[in-house]
């Protein structure tokens, strides 16, 4: 009696686990992409927002400045 571990696997059956495999690593891949992509977005969202306070007039120092 012999087990399918046993025997030797066809070169058809190692491409098809080899297509297999690869496609799963690519969707696995491609997710991590998207998310790193996110992460990047958002990032650079922050980046532009801090921006945008840097180069706006300081409103306690407008406040505390006597009018002219």
């Amino acid at each position: 009696m012999s087990n399918d571990w046993e025997e030797p696997m066809n070169p058809k059956s190692q491409f098809e686990n080899l297509e297999i495999m690869s496609r799963e690593r690519a969707t696995l891949a491609k997710q991590e992409a998207e998310h790193w992509l996110t992460e990047a977005e958002y990032w650079l969202a922050e980046a532009e927002e801090w921006k945008q306070l840097r180069n706006s007039p300081d409103p306690f120092i407008e406040r505390v400045r006597p009018p002219r």
